[in-house]
């Protein structure tokens, strides 16, 4: 049986793996399902529907689950799932979905949300993503692989952060962040690789170099479009630097440089095409 303490509301729909611990004063609402290994320290409250993966930790004052902050959400059934060893820390509030966004937030396994983090709705967050305190994450956004972004970070909606790509704090983001870079600032540039991150998830010296030389050809020669096409061009580019190029020609094609504004659902009718698209542009399932 779960670890239950005192004061603590259990909706009778709600399913609890044996070996679940709730912390004093925790709030379980209705639809919620919380896997293996889960730890809920006191004062947590998770709305459903709600679908919790094996091994996460929920601190004080976590809000997941909660309706989606967006005036165009008339009550449907959307969802929030949260899949492994991810951590949330004291204050951070994640989202559910809305009915023209997909209808589901979707948070991947390893994942650092740091003290005071808010997970917009509708959020794609892929695997071990760090968020440093009161970070704000807008709706529709994807935080793809092994991104860090700093402390007090506010991401625009319908944003892309690349993988590996690094934020520094107080960024404010309106615009797709390219994979493997440091980028800060008010609005946000990329400025340079992220060559220690790189060495820490395990790229090789060629591979750095190869991305390094692409990054010059694209953001410091003063000629993206041109120097853009010319690599797009080249048929013997190291796998990164591919998708590098493919990611920067993608945000090219959307409102104000965020290639998810591209995926937008105006009508209910319209979710169709955002699962299909959603389905080629990332791995997490759906």
């Amino acid at each position: 049986m779960p670890k239950i303490g005192p004061n603590v509301f259990i909706d009778p729909t709600a399913i609890l793996a044996d070996d679940v611990v709730i912390g004093p004063g925790t709030f379980i609402g209705a639809n919620v399902t919380i896997d293996t290994g889960c730890k809920l320290f006191n004062n947590v409250t998770v709305l459903g529907p709600t679908k919790i993966g094996q091994k996460n930790e929920f601190f004080p004052n976590c809000v997941v689950g909660a309706d989606p902050q967006d005036l165009k959400y008339k009550g449907g059934l959307t969802e929030l799932i949260i899949g492994d060893n991810n951590v949330f820390r004291e204050n951070v509030t994640v989202n559910r979905g809305t009915e023209l966004g997909g209808g589901k937030t979707l948070i991947g396994n390893g994942n650092l949300f740091m003290a005071g983090v808010h997970v917009g709705h509708d959020c794609i967050i892929e695997d071990h993503v760090v968020a440093a305190n009161n970070v704000l994450l807008g709706g529709h956004l994807h935080v793809e692989r092994c991104a860090f972004i700093g402390g007090a970070a506010a991401i625009h909606h319908f944003c892309t952060i690349g993988r590996n790509a690094m934020i520094g704090g107080l960024s404010a983001v309106v615009a797709d962040i390219p994979p493997f870079t440091i980028s800060d600032g008010n609005p946000a540039v990329a400025r340079a690789i992220n060559v220690r991150g790189l060495v820490r998830n395990g790229f090789s010296e060629e591979q750095i170099e190869a991305i390094k030389e692409a990054f010059k050809k694209l953001f410091k020669s003063g000629k993206f479009l041109t120097a853009l096409s010319k690599l797009e061009a080249d048929k013997s580019l190291d796998a990164n630097v591919q998708y590098l190029v493919e990611f920067m020609r993608r945000s090219t094609q959307g409102k104000h440089g965020r290639y998810r504004e591209t995926l937008r659902c105006d009508t209910i009718q319209d979710i169709g095409n955002f699962y299909k698209e959603e389905k080629t542009s990332s791995g997490l399932q759906k």
